[in-house]
């Protein structure tokens, strides 16, 4: 109890004695803690907050530059932007329909008829044109009445396809924009005209974000749900992480073992089996009906060595199973220990939320002011981009990048300051840690005020490798929509894999250079390297450790993700978000299911960012204890057991 870590934590932000002889009043933080230090014989480098110190301000300067030339840039985009452009169809002028002041009454796209042919209009797919209401829709008529009633007649189509073309047919409004041959009058034409002009990435862009919009109270709600079954994945892991894990094994083992003695069973029939209770006549190719015993035959037995060795791996990694759930309970026991770590995936949740929202609609916005093709190069009129549009959409996203991933790596420097205060906390004589409340706060104002460079310089790494990646993807979609050369295609996919394993290596030292800058307070290339001498030091326990923690936070990601999604889906599929004459008339209620997928996948990372920040923390301290021989009393036992495979007494 005579610490001086035990009395500077019992004395933050409270009225405490002053051992240096200014009797009861309040005096600064760090003086307090360097008196009562010296007072109990510690070290002044032993104290946490004594050892923080400005890093990387070059870097913060850059950053603090960057940011306030986004927010200008910004500004500008929402002067100049309208979304409402992405939400209406183009007519053959190149006009969008409902925005632009010569078709400002007339919302709806129509596409004119040139005439009849045994009653059924033969209409002409490259020119639509805009309309104030869709001809016949909404009449409920026999299929037969359809074909032999007069509608409005349609004066713009006079310049399309001449004074025939005024005379309409019956037509439906989907996606709340499109005036298309009713389904149920004129089948064909409808599928047709829907597969052409309506499977296009911008229409199916334009659908996807006004759905999202009018789903908006849908996604709010989802978002609560995912904060609770984060909540609850939690509690299963602090009293259940064992169990959860060797039922995991138990699955895989059972499930491949099943599965590859009915692929042996069945070899040479599995196709006409599946087939059959598919009732499909389809044909398979014949280099796998000519090989399918075989092939069936190998693939069992995959199945059986995949079973064989996760029944290995349970049996003969046993006791490091049960050492890394250990550690998998203390780190979310130091989580509930410490409540204000609780609520830190819930802050960050719904600020990364609210952030991503803005810098969403900004892109939006921005997307919103490019061009509009007339159709005169030859294609149906689409959006155009300048190669200043492309440079700016390219800066808005790596900005967007830059921003998101320093909050993300503000949020890990803090958690990791906080867990260091609390593994740095000894036990009293009931075996716990009396931790204080300004951890938390210590953390976040450390953060930002001394290490605000070094977070921003592993942030801005993160990024680029994000934007090369938006960049190959954009390669890859715009080589499959024209030439798809298979060379380029392979050339762009080797690309993408070297970009994502350099962005996985780079999170992952980031990580823990984090870490070391909250506990060494060191500039971030010095951090980054203690990180990889870490690293190497303790391979095996750090492998043990993250593997246990990779099958949890895979577990509670997609467990969060499908609740919130499947909340969203059931949600938007029936009730006012059905009815096409309401403001939240939902039309495709996949866009909205997939944003709270997206949403509760956040969530769901946000709270496992803090289970995964808490065990590497805990881990990388007793390792630089050890690394710089120092005391490890205060290491929990588990910790201990894992880098030494028995009780350690140092």
């Amino acid at each position: 109890e005579g610490s001086a870590a035990t009395a500077t934590r019992r004395a933050c932000g409270r009225r405490d004695w002053d051992p240096v002889g200014a009797g009861h009043r309040r005096v600064p933080a760090a003086r307090r803690a360097l008196a009562l230090a010296k007072m109990f014989g510690g070290e002044h480098e032993d104290d946490l907050r004594s050892r923080q110190r400005c890093t990387d301000c070059g870097c913060c300067v850059l950053f603090l530059a960057s940011m306030a030339g986004f927010v200008v840039l910004y500004v500008k985009i929402l002067a100049g932007g309208n979304m409402a452009r992405l939400a209406h169809g183009i007519d053959y002028n190149g006009q969008i329909c409902g925005v632009d002041a010569s078709v400002i009454t007339a919302p709806y796209l129509y596409w004119c008829s040139k005439g009849s042919v045994g009653g059924m209009p033969q209409i002409d797919m490259d020119k639509p044109v805009c309309v104030s209401s869709c001809p016949g829709e909404g009449e409920s008529i026999s299929v037969v009445s359809a074909l032999t009633t007069s509608y409005d007649v349609v004066p713009q189509c006079t310049v399309v396809t001449g004074p025939q073309g005024m005379q309409s047919y019956k037509t439906e409004l989907v996606f709340d924009r499109f005036c298309l041959p009713d389904s149920r009058v004129y089948r064909d034409m409808a599928q047709e005209l829907s597969q052409e002009k309506l499977a296009g990435s911008d229409v199916n862009y334009m659908e996807a974000l006004s759905s999202i919009v009018a789903a908006w109270p849908v996604i709010v709600g989802s978002f609560f749900v995912s904060v609770m079954l984060g909540y609850i994945y939690l509690v299963l892991l602090r009293h259940c992480a064992e169990p959860l894990i060797y039922g995991t094994i138990l699955s895989c083992v059972v499930s491949f073992g099943v599965l590859g003695v009915y692929l042996f069973a069945n070899a040479g029939t599995v196709s006409a089996q599946v087939q059959d209770s598919m009732g499909t006549t389809s044909t398979l190719p014949s280099a796998f009906t000519e090989n399918e015993e075989t092939i069936t035959r190998v693939s069992a037995l995959i199945c059986l060595l995949l079973s064989g060795l996760a029944c290995c791996l349970g049996c003969c990694f046993h006791h490091s199973i049960q050492v890394g759930a250990a550690c998998v309970e203390v780190a979310c026991d130091t989580m509930f220990e410490m409540p204000s770590l609780l609520l830190l995936p819930v802050a960050k949740a719904f600020f990364k939320g609210v952030l991503s929202l803005v810098l969403i609609v900004g892109f939006i916005e921005l997307y919103s002011s490019s061009g509009v093709s007339d159709g005169s190069d030859g294609q149906p009129p689409h959006w155009t981009h300048s190669r200043d549009q492309y440079i700016q959409l390219i800066l808005y996203m790596l900005m967007s990048f830059w921003i998101l991933c320093f909050v993300n790596a503000l949020y890990q420097f803090v958690i990791a300051y906080a867990v260091a205060e609390y593994y740095y906390t000894p036990y009293d004589h009931d075996g716990e840690k009396d931790v204080g409340c300004c951890a938390i706060w210590d953390g976040l104002y450390f953060g930002l005020l001394l290490h605000g460079g070094s977070l921003a310089f592993g942030s801005l790494l993160i990024a680029i490798f994000m934007v090369l990646q938006k960049l190959v993807e954009f390669a890859e979609k715009q080589n499959k929509d024209t030439v798809n050369n298979p060379v380029v295609t392979c050339v762009l996919c080797l690309f993408g894999c070297c970009i994502n394993c350099c962005k996985e290596t780079v999170e992952f030292v980031n990580k823990t250079a984090y870490i070391d800058i909250a506990v060494t307070s060191n500039s971030f290339c010095e951090a980054a390297k203690n990180a990889l001498v870490m690293i190497t030091e303790l391979g095996g326990a750090m492998a043990i450790l993250n593997g246990a923690t990779f099958i949890f936070t895979i577990f509670g990601v997609v467990l969060i993700m499908l609740g919130s999604a499947a909340f969203t889906y059931f949600v938007s599929s029936q009730g006012v978000f059905v009815q096409q004459n309401s403001e939240f008339d939902i039309p495709m209620p996949m866009a909205p299911t997939v944003v709270a997928g997206i949403l509760g996948g956040l969530v769901g990372m946000a709270f496992m960012h803090v289970f995964d920040m808490t065990s590497d923390t805990l881990l990388y301290c007793y390792g630089y204890d050890l690394h710089n021989n120092k005391s490890t009393a205060s290491a929990p036992q588990a910790l201990k057991e894992l880098v030494h495979g028995s009780k350690d007494d140092h």
